[in-house]
């Protein structure tokens, strides 16, 4: 019988709901009275008026957390009915079964409130229209947030008490494991071990995680790694190598030795439901840092120089005003990452649409004010090599060294994990096998399944030592000492090293930021030289300045007054052949043509005088006449005219095939081709004269090309010949 004046008719003519919850799973397993207890509530609900029909039970939330509703469905349902006006009364052992947070809890307040909904626990029955109990069920929701916060803050305070003395079993990364004694040791697993410290030296090497990841992949080398959760979890399993994992590796500072916990500051953000922000915290905010509380795999000091490394290669330096380098890359601009200006001290920004450029754009980005400066690469980059070359002289011989004795340290750690990763696939080969052997032949389900495992252990076996021979037979294979002294020969020559093709700009950059630290660009203080200042790592800094190119790409003088030399006796295509045969490349780094040789005669005001089409009448500067010119002077036809040229008998000119003819008819030429020339003891006929005179018959036009062997033309009888006059050193 219902003794609570609270209890109106209205209310009892609505539903009773029981909403029951625990926080965790493991509670649900665990404190079996705490759900007894709420279960029961259905009994006082029909001790209060209703019906056993009239009670509805809400345990959909059974290990979830009540700080937010997003994620509890039976609330959600709770509230909908609420709202619905479907309850009259709410039964819970502690308004905390109901909501932790004021959020939730104020507007559950007001919409049974609104609704006239009865809230009920373990103390009483509460009316939220009542003043009075609208402010102790206040009160309750507020003790009950402020209950889990303090919860929450003794249990972290737990954990980091037991953090700071490193006897929290935090997760550890790949590479280390727990014993029974709770203390970290380094995995089992040698071969992971080896590719753990390999990762670690070759990123000490190549200054990059994305380069790593791409020599590990050119070396066919794999990863270890381990799931987290399941039933393989701690497995070690070998996958292709990727950044993340690299660069994973390479933040934790657990392979530097060091205990570590609370790196993260977790921070839910409202209406995002499960959804947090995560922001890592700077090493000086770290709950716990404990150095050297365990064994390594590099020092402290390498772990933080990584991080500078990566913190440097994290921005694109063309865009960031930090002063990092960034990583060594291949783009054609030797300086990227180490150019400031001098004018507004900004860190100078690449450009490489066109030809490759320092150019300081900072306000330009940020007034749309004209920009500061800009240099052509080309130009600063050659200067500053210059003076990098000759600093670096005195010590290429113990680079040289430094570099066999890294070379050869690689190739044993290469061969190494080569030997290890073989030694793993037999292993799975003959586990393959021993698993076939136990099984009773006659079962051929499971037999035929074995048998396909094991040959295909065998395959990957005999894949990866054809894979090992090639490896062997090329990037493993010790360094002679013929190539040794060819090591110490090109350290001798250090600049022929540096122009070499097999020296990259990676390389280039690498071994400029070894010395340089930055460099400020200044084009303002003296018009027309580009003045920079060099700080080297030591602190000490250099001053040089060049004369700056002139805008565009222009031939250099010497090569312009060569072209205007050769144009007095030669036609463009035959300049294009002798400034190729001189190795003199164009403005932009390119072979001669013909096309070419005529841009900068047009640009530079140059007259051919040796035209491929003229309607001036005379030889050209090269002594050739133009061919109808010539067979007028002769009295033949052009066509006579191109086939002695074709055959070799007369010299002359033509481009290629069908281009206008120029041929040589000076006085002397005439007098020999007119018939005026009578036919001499020394005239060979021109058919039989390679074979008199021992020469071939392209051997023979060279010869009368060279002025070597001259032709006649002579009239015998009524038909016209021609003779070759043999040399005087002939004898018939």
């Amino acid at each position: 019988m219902n003794n609570q004046p609270k209890i109106q008719p209205q209310h009892l003519e609505r539903l009773a709901y029981v909403y029951i919850r625990q926080s965790t799973m493991k509670q649900v397993e665990q404190n079996l009275e705490s759900n007894d207890l709420q279960y029961q509530l259905a009994d006082r609900a029909q001790g209060l008026g209703w019906g056993e029909n009239r009670v509805v039970i809400i345990d959909d939330d059974l290990g979830k957390s009540a700080i937010r509703s997003s994620n509890r469905y039976g609330f959600q349902e709770l509230v909908s009915a609420v709202g619905l006006v479907k309850v009259g009364i709410i039964l819970v052992t502690d308004v905390s079964r109901l909501a932790r947070n004021c959020s939730d809890w104020f507007q559950l307040l007001d919409l049974a409130s609104l609704c006239g909904t009865l809230i009920a626990d373990t103390s009483g029955v509460y009316d939220p229209r009542d003043y009075n109990d609208r402010l102790l069920l206040g009160l309750k929701g507020t003790f009950s947030e402020a209950q889990w916060y303090h919860m929450r803050m003794q249990l972290y305070s737990a954990l980091l008490n037991k953090a700071s003395r490193g006897d929290l079993m935090i997760r550890l990364p790949l590479g280390f494991e727990w014993t029974e004694e709770g203390k970290v040791v380094l995995v089992a697993n040698q071969e992971a071990q080896n590719i753990i410290r390999l990762i670690f030296s070759q990123f000490e090497r190549l200054g990059s995680a994305r380069s790593v990841m791409l020599w590990l992949r050119d070396q066919h080398l794999q990863m270890p790694h381990s799931p987290l959760f399941g039933p393989d979890k701690g497995k070690i399993d070998w996958v292709k190598p990727s950044y993340q994992a690299i660069y994973r590796m390479l933040k934790h500072p657990a392979y530097a030795g060091a205990y570590t916990y609370g790196k993260k500051e977790s921070t839910r953000l409202p209406g995002d439901g499960r959804k947090a922000k995560i922001r890592n915290l700077p090493q000086e905010e770290w709950g716990v840092l404990l150095r050297d509380a365990f064994p390594g795999y590099i020092s402290w000091e390498q772990y933080l120089e990584n991080q500078k490394k990566l913190n440097e290669n994290s921005f694109n330096s063309q865009w960031s005003q930090k002063s990092g380098a960034g990583v060594s890359c291949n783009g054609q601009a030797l300086l990227q990452g180490l150019v400031w200006c001098g004018k507004c001290g900004r860190k100078i920004k690449m450009r490489y649409s066109g030809h490759p450029a320092y150019v300081c754009e900072a306000t330009y980005d940020d007034y749309g004010e004209p920009r500061c400066q800009t240099f052509m690469a080309a130009h600063i980059d050659n200067a500053v090599c210059e003076v990098f070359l000759e600093v670096i002289q005195p010590i290429h011989l113990e680079a040289a060294l430094a570099a066999m004795e890294q070379v050869e340290l690689q190739q044993k750690q290469l061969m190494q994990q080569w030997k290890q990763r073989l030694e793993r696939a037999g292993y799975e080969a003959d586990l393959a096998r021993r698993r076939y052997d136990q099984v009773d032949p006659s079962n051929r389900l499971v037999a035929a399944e074995l048998e396909h495992r094991w040959e295909e252990k065998l395959q990957q076996l005999q894949q990866l030592e054809q894979e090992w021979d090639e490896a062997q037979s090329q990037a493993l294979k010790p360094l002679s000492e013929t190539e040794k002294s060819a090591i110490r020969q090109l350290a001798s020559d250090l600049p022929a090293l540096w122009q070499a093709p097999t020296t990259t700009f990676a390389d280039k950059k690498r071994l400029i930021r070894c010395l340089i630290k930055s460099i400020t660009l200044d084009a303002f203080s003296k018009p027309g030289f580009s003045r920079m200042t060099i700080t080297w790592q030591t602190g000490a800094t250099s001053q040089i300045e060049v004369e700056r190119p002139h805008t565009g790409v222009r031939t250099d003088k010497d090569t312009v007054a060569m072209i205007a030399a050769l144009a007095k006796h030669h036609p463009e295509d035959r300049i294009a052949e002798i400034l190729n045969e001189r190795n003199i490349l164009t403005a932009k780094g390119k072979t001669w043509d013909r096309r070419r040789v005529e841009n900068v005669q047009k640009q530079y005001h140059i007259v051919s005088a040796c035209p491929y089409y003229t309607r001036t009448k005379g030889p050209r500067g090269d002594g050739l006449t133009a061919a109808p010119e010539a067979a007028a002077l002769l009295g033949v036809s052009d066509s006579m005219i191109s086939w002695w040229f074709t055959r070799g008998w007369i010299i002359g000119y033509q481009a290629h095939h069908g281009a206008a003819l120029w041929v040589r008819v000076s006085q002397d030429d005439i007098l020999r081709w007119n018939g005026s020339a009578s036919v001499q003891a020394d005239f060979i006929p021109i058919a039989d004269a390679p074979a008199k005179l021992g020469l071939s018959l392209e051997q023979m036009q060279a010869e009368i090309r060279a002025d070597h062997l001259l032709t006649y033309r002579c009239r015998v009888k009524k038909l016209w010949r021609w003779f070759v006059q043999a040399p005087t050193s002939y004898s018939s």
